[in-house]
């Protein structure tokens, strides 16, 4: 749920390591300045967090998330460490981030299915000036240009349209075409793909 004053944007996702690759890979064409913050889990400052040139080494060192910092080649925090291969953003102070939490397979009492993941941003536009406001929306928008581009539409038994707010790629429909799975949504709204 949007906080009072925020801009956000949310977007359930079905991705694989495949998905994601392709996802960051048209993320990367578009943008040269795209570096992918790892995140581990536990206590904030618990573990330290690296900067990585690809989304798929930051999941490999976090595994669970991994965060793009907006705008692009915004400074980081000083507690970020860079990996081999990214060049050190010099540009100004962090106003957004992204996050992209990975989705997962779950085996629970009523069988096993896919648990959405997330692609989210949020910022507060009354901290940031116009322009930079303008900055961040166009950003969010080249993302969630890429999102699109790299996935697909879901469609699910018992609905006409697509479900609203959600994507799917072509790696993960593959395997629950193939499984016979369900897509679920929180642990509780489950889904079979048309």
């Amino acid at each position: 749920m949007p906080y009072a004053g925020s801009r956000t944007k949310d977007t359930g996702t079905w991705l694989l390591p495949a998905d994601e690759n392709a996802f960051d890979r048209l993320l990367r064409e578009r943008i040269e300045l795209i570096a992918w913050r790892c995140s581990h889990p536990g206590p904030v400052g618990l573990h330290p967090t690296h900067m990585h040139p690809t989304l798929a080494e930051a999941m490999a060192c976090g595994s669970v998330q991994a965060f793009l910092h907006l705008p692009f080649g915004a400074a980081l925090p000083q507690t970020v460490t860079l990996a081999n291969g990214v060049r050190p953003p010099a540009g100004p102070p962090t106003e957004a981030t992204v996050q992209l939490l990975r989705a997962r397979i779950r085996n629970g009492h009523d069988g096993r299915s896919f648990e959405a993941g997330r692609l989210a941003v949020r910022w507060y536009e009354n901290e940031v000036s116009p322009e930079t406001h303008r900055t961040l929306v166009g950003q969010t928008r080249q993302i969630w240009s890429a999102l699109t581009a790299a996935t697909r539409l879901v469609r699910v038994d018992g609905r006409e349209k697509p479900l609203f707010g959600f994507r799917i790629g072509q790696a993960a429909e593959a395997m629950i075409r193939e499984t016979g799975g369900q897509l679920a949504v929180s642990g509780v709204l489950r889904f079979r793909l048309r």
